[in-house]
């Protein structure tokens, strides 16, 4: 059911459950191969719990906003060229828990592809609004991996999801 309301492949991706999306993404926090020389683009705008997890794993970068409170296209391209082959991973919100911004995550994801990065967009605050779809295999707009919480769309506390891609996960 998870899987469907995010539009992921059930032959590709697994589904993995745990108590919010904090916990998600410091799952795949831990989970990811990352090593110091690695960096995790992020933004300015980010929970905390898509910020702190990854200060442990690789070195953070923080993109900063427009003065309209939008991310350029332009800036997350000039990071990824300039930082080519260090970034693994974009780490962004679908949606603001401040401003209600939404980032264009699909453009972004395939920006990310281009420059060899995977993308992590924390569905917390987007997935009770907006439809989220993680898109096909092999897609450059495809997001590699979505998390979200069940308490943000009427659930109880205590059930939030990772999704992304099994053979990550089957990994030791």
């Amino acid at each position: 059911i998870v899987a469907d309301f995010v539009g992921a492949d059930k032959e590709h991706d697994v589904v993995i459950f745990g108590k919010n999306t904090s916990e998600a993404i410091n799952k795949l926090a831990h989970r990811l191969p990352l090593g110091k020389d690695n960096v995790v683009l992020t933004t300015v705008m980010e929970h905390h719990s898509n910020d702190l997890p990854w200060r442990a794993q690789a070195q953070v970068e923080h993109l900063e906003l427009n003065g309209n409170g939008d991310l350029e296209r332009e800036l997350l391209e000039s990071r990824l060229r300039a930082l080519q082959g260090r970034v693994k991973l974009v780490a962004v919100t679908g949606a603001s828990n401040v401003s209600g911004y939404a980032p264009p995550v699909y453009e972004m994801a395939a920006l990310a592809h281009q420059y060899g990065a995977m993308i992590l967009v924390d569905c917390a605050q987007l997935a009770p609004h907006r439809a989220v779809h993680m898109g096909k295999v092999g897609s450059p707009r495809r997001l590699d991996f979505v998390a979200i919480s069940g308490h943000k769309m009427y659930a109880p506390y205590g059930c939030g999801a990772l999704v992304g891609p099994r053979e990550l996960f089957r990994q030791g």
